[in-house]
């Protein structure tokens, strides 16, 4: 849960704050704005599929880890792209896991989750993650003001990399749950 929470804090922080950097930094229109954003949802659509079956046939863990890690080096590197081109294929790889990635991490708790409490399971995971999620970009936001837009990136690499630490010692096993009626 911890590792979920803290890619989610990563996401909506760039989520919130790409579009000012695409927009003001790099002088961007919005119609290049809207292209770019497009591509981490189409790449998405493309990968999530394949991600869920690769994930049902190899486990969980062997898709979250790598793809928590490589959120986090492209997160590093979308400051570092030079070129409409490079940003663009930066993103579109980050598109791959942006949002394909929140649906194996959820299946991964359910996985986890006693039978017969996984949508209790749920509910505690939001209960658990909401406040340090719609924190976060009020963090960045901070670290903005301080540092500059390209702060936000930095904070997003280093806190999807601490949840891929956090995730790889982490044993997935599936709990037992009580026993249903006939």
């Amino acid at each position: 849960m911890a590792s979920s929470t803290l890619v989610n804090m990563a996401r909506i922080s760039v989520l919130t704050f790409l579009p000012i950097y695409i927009k003001e930094d790099l002088g961007y229109s919005p119609f290049a704005l809207g292209v770019y954003l497009t591509l981490l949802y189409v790449m998405g659509m493309v990968s999530q599929p394949i991600m869920g079956v690769v994930s049902d046939r190899v486990g969980r863990k062997a898709i979250l880890v790598p793809s928590f890690a490589a959120m986090g080096l492209l997160f590093f590197c979308i400051p570092l792209a030079r070129g409409s081109i490079e940003l663009g294929l930066v993103l579109g790889a980050l598109g791959l896991f942006f949002y394909a990635i929140l649906n194996i991490a959820q299946t991964a708790i359910m996985d986890v989750a006693a039978e017969g409490v996984q949508a209790s399971t749920m509910g505690v995971m939001s209960l658990f993650s909401q406040p340090f999620t719609l924190g976060s970009p009020v963090l960045a936001g901070y670290l903005v003001t301080e540092f500059g837009l390209k702060a936000v990136f930095w904070y997003a690499a280093a806190t999807a990399l601490l949840a891929t630490a956090i995730l790889v010692p982490v044993r997935f096993r599936r709990v037992a749950g009580p026993a249903r009626p006939p």
